[in-house]
């Protein structure tokens, strides 16, 4: 349609393409908001910007030229300042009628910013050929720039993205993911439409629309299929940071258990990652912590040394860890002849996904707890510890080591570096140390006033080289991962046995009535010793000098929010207690589907779909008489256009439809329909019928293979019988 006579706000088109972008002008403006305070209220600003959308198209299309556009948004400009300035110079001598006058300015200044920048783009988005592509670009890259700041894993910047998926109870990456689906499915549905709807101008007096009847069908199906593209690129996506986020969380410290695989990273470190990851309520005091202000919660240990840094041994040894899951039970035994220790009852309360269960020091039993709030914890259990209760300087003079070990074990724990400049630093660095607790001080200490904590040590080495040396007989610039580990190749270098604990490491005065919340930056690795008669005990770096750090404050909003969700901690029992026993199942339990059920729930719908479709193209066929035969050879041509984009239009009579059809390939089944409805006796024959819906199918066939392809897999007549409309 060109030069239609209708004026141009009558064009439905037209009318939508101006919403479209109203919309997008308004969700802008609070979205900027949200990000960086205004100044002005949002509301204001983004009604400016959408009268700024109107009176740009207005004007784009009168006879009004680019030059006269610019004059009028200069004189617009001019008038603005003139009409303050006036106003401030007359009331200069009144202080507070100045001051309001300033005040309103500035609020007015906004809005005239607001306003011009939408004509501006509204006016070259109608005018200029291409600038529907440009804008799309533009609108990718400024979403790129301001969620740019979860690179390098940090999934809770920008803060945005951090409060939403907290309100929503979702993870961050998956907020991440939903938030860049949503904006690439956004541009696209917006190229789209402004593509289809108006084509660049020709002229200066008219606007130029698509010639020919417009495909809304066939459009919507290549949509569809690119959205199922995005589902299955984005799933990858999710999968692959998911794991790579739980395998290095923050501070080089990773989560996993697999046996020879170590979850540390010496190249570089997260850092500041604020995103919550459990809130842990002490179900008592503990006021003989050794290592108070600070509390260690022992995840996994690295015992295995394999010729270039510390891994997971498996289950033979470290039999002092649980090695469970979060959401498995645990029973241990306890060692009567570790002591003095007190027994300390936590309840963990997960905020993110954990492979593996942490707790205080040697856990005895680990039990589930009814989760209070399944919308904000992932789960929660108690453990039951036997914690610390000795002052470090107790320690001095005892022994190394455990006279049970088997040899096998000792030699586990003593397994040494083949670079002998460990050993030969280690005596340097101990000569005036006594006791082997001693020896183990005097390494910590060098170590805490020579190294530099980064968390960019920028060491350039090879996959099979030891990542360790640089930083030890190097620069001394590096993090948790390169102290623990060169504390441990030292102490074993002394025959010392010595692992890598790893977990969390806490501040207790950041604690609130005995509730802690953990961070992914309180991701942590340590060396330990073990102690006779004590136990493993933790030795850790504190360096004096610090570049970059992960240090922040607990948002004790936050944890005073969680701590509201909490209750008395409900114990469930194990599942294989009750398993098989009449009247133990609960009925109130809420099936929820995991990824393979939601896969077979996905492929019976597309088998459902085509069954639908099977139906509506064939099932002609297997009709006997005249009636059954036309109304069914109606309903498979009707569907098979409806595929192909053309589709009967609201109070349209099948007589109308059928006229309006391509070459009118429809027309005489609606008229054998009508007959065989209407007419007393209809004369057809079901032979008759079925030589014109075949001749009908082969009219409407399209020429070219990739069209058929399209038509026989687009959806939209299904939908539509399925949703009752029309033939």
């Amino acid at each position: 349609m060109i030069g239609s006579p209708r004026k141009i706000s009558e064009i439905p088109w037209y009318r939508a393409v101006i919403a479209f972008r109203a919309f997008g002008v308004a969700l802008t403006v609070f979205l900027l908001h949200a990000l960086e305070p205004l100044g002005t209220p949002p509301l204001v600003v983004a009604i400016s910007g959408v009268l700024g959308v109107v009176f740009g198209s207005r004007l784009a299309h009168s006879r009004l030229t680019s030059l006269g556009f610019i004059l009028g948004g200069v004189g617009v400009a001019a008038t603005f300042s003139i009409a303050f300035g006036a106003l401030n110079s007359a009331l200069s001598a009144i202080t507070p009628h100045y001051f309001t006058i300033s005040k309103i300015q500035l609020h007015a200044q906004m809005c005239l910013i607001a306003l011009t920048t939408t004509a501006a783009a509204t006016w070259i988005f109608w005018r200029v050929r291409g600038a529907i592509t440009l804008e799309a670009i533009l609108l990718a890259t400024i979403s790129i720039v301001i969620f740019s700041g979860h690179r390098d894993y940090h999934f809770d910047r920008p803060k945005i993205i951090n409060s939403v998926a907290w309100r929503l109870g979702i993870p961050h990456l998956s907020m991440l993911i939903v938030i860049g689906t949503t904006v690439l499915g956004a541009i696209l549905c917006y190229l789209y439409f402004a593509s289809q709807a108006v084509r660049p101008r020709a002229d200066r007096t008219r606007i130029q629309f698509s010639k020919g009847r417009r495909n809304i069908l066939i459009a919507p199906l290549i949509l569809t299929l690119l959205g199922l593209a995005v589902y299955v690129v984005q799933f990858g996506i999710y999968q692959h940071y998911n794991s790579a986020m739980l395998a290095r969380v923050s501070n080089g410290v990773g989560m996993g258990e697999s046996m020879g695989v170590s979850p540390l990273s010496f190249q570089s470190a997260l850092g500041s990652t604020n995103q919550p990851a459990g809130l842990i309520r002490l179900e008592g005091d503990y006021a003989d912590n050794p290592f108070t202000p600070m509390l260690y919660l022992r995840e996994s240990a690295l015992s295995q040394f394999n010729g270039k840094e510390m891994v997971f041994a498996g289950r033979a040894f470290d039999t002092d860890l649980p090695v469970t899951s979060p959401r498995d039970t645990y029973t241990g035994k306890e060692d009567s002849e570790l002591a003095p220790r007190t027994p300390l009852v936590q309840s963990i309360y997960l905020l993110a996904d954990h492979d593996a269960a942490f707790a205080v020091d040697y856990p005895l039993s680990i039990v589930q707890l009814k989760n209070p709030n399944p919308s904000r914890f992932r789960s929660s259990y108690r453990a039951y510890s036997i914690a610390p209760a000795f002052p470090l300087s107790s320690l001095k003079n005892l022994a190394v080591g455990d006279p049970r070990w088997s040899g096998e074990v000792r030699a586990h724990y003593l397994e040494q570096h083949s670079d002998t400049r460990y050993k030969d630093l280690a005596i340097e660095v101990t000569r005036d140390a006594a006791s082997p607790v001693e020896k183990v001080q005097a390494i910590t200490n060098y170590l805490s006033r020579t190294a530099i904590y980064t968390l960019t040590p920028n060491h350039s080495i090879k996959p099979t080289e030891d990542p360790v040396a640089p930083f030890l007989f190097g620069d001394h610039r590096g993090y948790c991962v390169h102290f623990a580990h060169a504390i441990t190749y030292m102490l074993r270098a002394l025959n010392i046995p010595a692992r890598i604990g790893t977990g969390y490491l806490t501040d207790l005065s950041q604690a609130k009535d005995g509730h802690i919340l953990l961070r992914m930056s309180d991701r942590h690795a340590w060396a330990e010793a073990y102690i006779q008669g004590t136990g493993w005990v933790p030795f850790d770096v504190q360096p004096d000098q610090v570049e970059s750090h992960a240090d922040t404050q607990v948002d004790t909003k936050l944890l005073e929010e969680l701590m509201g969700n909490l209750e008395p901690g409900e114990e469930i029992l194990p599942t294989d207690l009750t398993k098989n026993e009449p009247g133990m199942e609960d009925p109130d339990s809420n099936w929820i589907p995991n990824t393979r059920a939601l896969q077979v729930i996905i492929l019976l719908l597309i088998l459902a779909m085509i069954c639908v479709k099977l139906i509506l193209r064939f099932a002609w066929r297997l009709a006997g008489t005249p009636s059954a035969k036309a109304k069914w050879g109606y309903i498979s041509v009707a569907s098979a256009l409806y595929d192909q984009g053309f589709a009967r239009a609201f109070g349209e009579t099948r007589e109308e439809f059928s006229r309006r059809s391509p070459n009118q390939v429809i027309l005489q089944l609606s008229r054998y329909l009508n007959s065989v409805t209407y007419a007393p006796a209809p004369l057809l024959t079901a032979n008759e019928v079925a030589e014109e819906i075949q001749r009908a199918h082969s009219a409407l066939r399209p020429h070219k293979f990739w069209k058929r392809l399209l038509a026989a897999m687009n959806p939209a007549s299904v939908m539509n019988a399925v949703g009752g409309g029309t033939w």
